[in-house]
């Protein structure tokens, strides 16, 4: 727990939460587009962009955080927090903004995009060994659940309502231009998330590490409950990460869903998050920790085997995977809940950006892993287009849906060495009672 936070009112603290959850309502836009809306997806392909290049795409966030999540808490050593913020969210508002630029450049405009993303995920390793430091700086111990659970649901009901209406406004065949304006004005909303983290309480003991590079890496790695967690989301981030945009792109280039049924099925998601966001704070206080992480691995693997066993010609195909779809947002935002909260837990003061930057660098490695190897494998056809078991019939995606599942059920063998389920330690790890 922050020591910096006790001495901070209630008052103080209240605001500080307020800002916290307009910075996620203006920076969340960009973030959903690409990580879990169809726009950015139709949006490449629409410049001419194949299946390799849009999954390209969604990886670039996991293989650019496992490269530079350590120097940036280096660099934040040296310029402070509040630079490195302003740094972030300049850098991610022009990455959209050149994304949103790529159709004027004409044949290379999917080339454009491609860079144009590239430049937005630049950041957000920056951005986020920044945010939970930050945030720590006025969240007390018993504040964590209920601050993760209702900031995150209260923006994807934001999110889940602006991509409803534009699923209904983009139509069958929606305009370049309509999509430009989309990711130009969700670029410019980067810049009020810069607003409200200047105006958050800062920590100056954080600020001033007593402690080198090697000396700060060394403790994070003696620090047996976070290594441990770390192993297991950087192997649980290779099966689950590529579930919500692998089912995207298998609706529209298998089934054959029009662009507009693809974006209204992916707000089935944005409201499977709101609900688990909505539903987190109590369900942890019920349930504690452990028993929360082993229920959303779960529903990872119950998820990809359904989408593997669900056939395109089943009678209310389409009402059976959005159930799934939602299922797995619903496990997608517990997960995200149980990380940071467990990640508060075990950055130890005086070394947070450096704890913080370890385990987010493990859980991108497996994000860069699991989704550069689907795009990988799609680009290069390594899968059978449709194979036969008796009767039934298979395509590539749904082998892939396959994978994730026997992955998801393997590392089921490291759930007894994570922190939560032996909470005692003599490394640090203050988790929530």
């Amino acid at each position: 727990m922050s020591d910096f936070a006790e001495t901070l009112t209630e008052h103080q603290r209240k605001r500080a939460r307020l800002y916290a959850y307009f910075a996620c309502y203006f920076g969340c836009v960009s973030e959903v587009m690409l990580d879990s809306s169809a726009i950015v997806i139709l949006y490449i392909g629409m410049l001419g962009g194949g299946s390799m290049l849009v999954m390209l795409s969604t990886s670039f966030t996991g293989i650019l955080n496992m490269l530079l999540m350590i120097p940036a808490a280096v660099l934040i050593a040296h310029i402070g927090m509040k630079k490195a913020v302003v740094t972030a969210c300049v850098t991610g508002c022009v990455g959209y903004l050149v994304m949103a630029s790529a159709p004027f450049f004409g044949p290379v405009g999917r080339i454009v995009a491609i860079i144009g993303c590239m430049i937005y995920c630049l950041q957000r390793s920056l951005y986020s060994t920044t945010w939970f430091p930050m945030l720590d700086a006025f969240l007390r111990k018993e504040d964590r659940g209920s601050f993760f659970g209702t900031m995150r649901y209260t923006y994807m009901i934001f999110t889940g309502v602006i991509f409803f209406l534009l699923g209904k406004v983009m139509g069958k065949n929606p305009p370049m231009i309509l999509m430009q304006s989309v990711i130009g004005i969700a670029g410019l909303m980067i810049l009020g998330r810069l607003y409200c983290m200047l105006h958050f309480p800062q920590n100056n003991r954080e600020e001033k590490p007593k402690r080198t590079f090697r000396q700060s890496l060394g403790i994070s790695i003696r620090n047996g409950p976070l290594t441990s967690y770390s192993v297991y989301i950087c192997l649980l981030s290779i099966s689950y990460t590529s579930l919500v945009p692998v089912t995207l792109i298998y609706l529209k280039q298998y089934v054959g869903l029009t662009a507009d049924t693809v974006q209204i099925f992916s707000t089935v998601g944005i409201a499977g998050s709101i609900i688990g966001y909505f539903c987190y704070g109590r369900m942890l206080k019920k349930l504690k920790i452990k028993r929360m992480e082993l229920l959303t691995h779960f529903i990872f693997i119950f998820a990809a085997f359904s989408m593997f066993l669900l056939n395109k010609d089943m009678t209310f195909f389409l009402w059976m995977a959005g159930a799934v779809y939602f299922m797995s947002s619903f496990a997608a935002s517990m997960y995200m809940c149980n990380n940071s909260t467990e990640l508060l837990a075990l950055a130890r003061p005086g070394n947070k950006p450096m704890a913080m930057a370890f385990q987010q660098t493990y859980q991108n490695i497996g994000v860069s892993v699991g989704r550069a190897g689907t795009s990988l494998i799609l680009g290069a056809n390594l899968l059978a287009p449709v194979w036969n078991v008796g009767k039934l019939s298979f395509c590539s995606f749904q082998t892939l849906f396959l994978l994730y599942g026997v992955i998801a059920t393997i590392i089921l063998i490291l759930f007894p060495t994570l922190p939560a389920i032996v909470p005692k330690h003599h490394d640090y790890y203050e988790p929530m009672r």
